[in-house]
């Protein structure tokens, strides 16, 4: 049967691939071996890596100059290359040259979603390089390719990256590139910076759909051989639970019949719920092979990775895909060619072939005042990545509040009461202040969440100082006002300037590490429970653990009034509580954590042992967890009552198919009720009393 495929000759445009043979033919002919001639135009790549984006552009006939400093990867390289790849540390000043195309992936630890977005304040930041390196050499084009992250809470910092190109005489385009729809089996995003004095148009999709992973690996997906890693039975159990707890629809498996999850150095050689894997037509899942692991990212079979099966992963997972790095080149070719008008531009259904999306990086001063808020809360310390996209906005807004920055404010005009540069501000005024000049609708009765939601965050990362101008005082008193805090007002006023990476540090050294003040935040987030004895006690943060704090504040003076808890579970301390001389006098002895119930209480008046669990994503008290309890404490010398908790209704009704009869319900927004699963009794103990 004849094979129906995309010609490499035919700039690889087409009706895609019928089978695996197809693709495979098709990656090797867009992707040969490069022999090339000494007069090409000459490519220098900085942050090479193995290559990947330099295989792309070798493919379109320009030859490469590379600069790493991992020796494996430079090995890598020089291996499978017709450039040469110089090991080095590359710094301000190097590498000198000429060339018409600067190319390079700058480290992208300091902009990943997985890292911590730090910037241009992280030591691995390869941007300031870069720039330095076009301002020198005067390319006619300038490539930069990155993570999705940039795009994120950096986005500032891709801002000013841009207006730096601007300054130096180009344009500057900005996207982000989808893998798959240049025929790579995998869906990655990458944004794609393109600094340009001689025009640019995007390169339009290459497939009309997206390869799959049976496309790609073809009969190796149901293959393994003696040396094959598989999962083990306890690396499946982890999987499991983090997928249960997750709600994990589909199974992190590789499907088949879609492109993979994004490759990355840690799915691929990481021993992780997410790692990538393959389910065999046994039942057994192996993680993949380097080979598997460079089809995904679209590597030719031909090239080979140097180095320990580790250091191969981390080149493939680190690398640009080679097919996407073919279709950038294709375009920075007809750039410099002066043929971008006359390139190849296929009609398609989706998404807008060669045009930047215009909201990529923005204009509008309201949303770019706060993502510049964001970012330097995350400089400061704050927790900006496990906040909603709505409560790091809100955070941001009350810190232009407070600062008395309007959209188009320069940061120099931060103010603050402790220099006399401003006065201070209540909640009420700092909504006002949204409302009138972030164009929000806030509530003005919505005072008090800003407060505890909003500005405590600001206050505990020490940007923010409550009741300023009487520190005295009450915590609840409305009309105390808010200033920035006299140790941050300098490090805000150098947003922007050349000032401000020393400002950060006299910051972090007046207020603590970053890491302190993280730890402070965590701490804030805490959840405060008072026990029946009047002992405070902090809850880790989460939906699980205010259930349990609804118990024992609400639930235990309603129904079993003076009662005494022995055990509180935790779940990031796992044991916060626990009474075992109390338990063992009852007859419980302690148990395994995994175990225990949530709460254990002693209603010393009636002589009863309330068990209770709250219910956030799982484990009500059903037909084999009241079995299992019932076990536990088959040797209590006083009565036994079991109770499910549940934060509110829908969450029961989720569950309401498997509570267990002779048991209990009780839901903490309705708290004045129970729920009874048998009419024998009204919240009392079913069985036989020991003793």
């Amino acid at each position: 049967m004849a094979t129906s495929r995309v010609s490499a000759q035919a700039n690889f445009f087409g009706d895609g691939f019928a089978d695996h043979h197809g693709w495979l033919e098709w990656l090797h002919e867009t992707l040969p071996k490069p022999n090339l001639h000494p007069d090409a135009p000459l490519v220098i790549d900085l942050f090479a890596g193995c290559g990947g984006l330099a295989l792309g552009f070798e493919a379109q006939g320009f030859r490469t100059v590379g600069y790493e400093m991992k020796p494996v990867a430079v090995r890598t390289y020089n291996a499978n290359l017709h450039g040469r790849c110089e090991e080095t540390f590359l710094k301000v000043g190097i590498p000198e040259g000429q060339t018409d195309v600067l190319i390079g992936g700058p480290p992208c630890q300091p902009f990943s979603q997985i890292g911590y977005q730090r910037g241009k304040e992280d030591s691995r930041d390869g941007f300031p390089i870069f720039l330095d390196a076009v301002r020198r050499i005067q390319p006619k084009i300038a490539m930069i390719e990155n993570v999705r992250g940039l795009l994120f809470r950096n986005k500032d910092y891709l801002r000013n990256a841009a207006r730096e190109f601007e300054r130096l005489g180009y344009t500057v385009h900005v996207n982000i590139a989808k893998a798959k729809e240049y025929g790579v089996p995998q869906n990655r995003e990458r944004v794609v910076v393109v600094a340009s004095k001689v025009g640019w148009k995007w390169p339009v999709p290459v497939v009309p759909d997206p390869v799959t992973v049976r496309t790609a690996l073809g009969p190796l997906i149901d293959e393994y051989r003696s040396d094959s890693r598989f999962l083990t039975p306890a690396m499946d159990r982890y999987i499991a639970v983090y997928e249960k707890k997750s709600f994990c629809v589909r199974p992190r498996d590789l499907h088949p019949d879609q492109p993979s999850r994004t490759v990355t150095c840690r799915n691929l050689g990481g021993s992780t719920s997410d790692m990538l894997r393959i389910r065999l037509p046994d039942g057994r899942r192996r993680m993949l092979t380097v080979r598997e692991g460079a089809r995904l990212q679209g590597f030719p079979d031909w090239f080979e990775f140097v180095g320990e099966q580790y250091e191969q992963f981390e080149q493939i997972g680190n690398a640009v895909p080679p097919l996407l790095a073919v279709a950038l080149a294709r375009q920075v070719r007809a750039a410099l060619n002066g043929s971008l008008a006359s390139s190849i531009v296929i009609s398609m259904s989706r998404g807008l072939p060669g045009k930047q999306k215009p909201e990529i990086l923005g204009s509008n001063p309201m949303t770019i005042k706060r993502e510049q808020a964001e970012t330097i809360m995350k400089a400061a310390g704050i927790p900006v990545r496990g906040m909603t996209p709505r409560r790091a906005e809100r955070v941001a807004l009350a810190l232009l509040a407070v600062a008395q920055v309007k959209p188009k404010d320069s940061w120099s005009k931060a103010a603050c009461y402790f220099d006399g540069t401003g006065g201070t501000h209540t909640t009420r005024q700092i909504i006002k202040f949204w409302n009138e000049h972030y164009g929000q609708a806030v509530s003005d009765s919505s005072y008090d969440d800003v407060r505890r939601k909003d500005l405590i965050l600001l206050v505990e990362g020490n940007l923010v100082s409550r009741s300023a101008a009487d520190p005295t005082a009450d915590v609840n008193d409305g009309t105390r006002g808010y200033s920035i805090h006299e140790a941050a007002a300098p490090l805000l006023r150098s947003y922007g300037t050349k000032d401000w990476e020393s400002e950060l540090i006299k910051f972090r050294a007046a207020t603590g590490s970053p890491d302190d003040r993280l730890s402070k935040a965590r701490e804030f987030k805490r959840i405060p429970v008072t026990l029946p004895d009047g002992t405070e006690l902090k809850l880790s943060p989460g939906p699980h653990n205010a259930i349990q704090k609804a118990v024992i504040e609400e639930f235990l003076p309603r129904f079993s009034p003076g009662s005494t808890v022995l055990y509180v579970g935790d779940t990031e301390k796992k044991i916060l509580v626990i009474n075992e001389s109390m338990l063992a006098k009852l007859g419980v002895a302690k148990p395994s954590r995994s175990m225990l119930p949530d709460i254990l209480a002693y209603d010393g008046k009636r002589k009863w042992l309330l068990v209770v669990e709250a219910v956030h994503s799982s484990n009500p008290i059903g037909v084999l967890r009241h079995k299992k309890l019932r076990e536990l404490t088959k040797d209590c010398t006083v009565g036994r009552v079991y109770i499910s908790a549940f934060a509110d209704a829908k969450a029961f009704r989720r569950f309401s198919g498997d509570i267990s009869w002779q048991t209990e319900v009780w839901i903490a927004d309705d708290p004045e009720h129970l729920i009874h699963f048998d009419g024998e009794r009204y919240l009392g103990p079913y069985e036989t009393i020991k003793g």
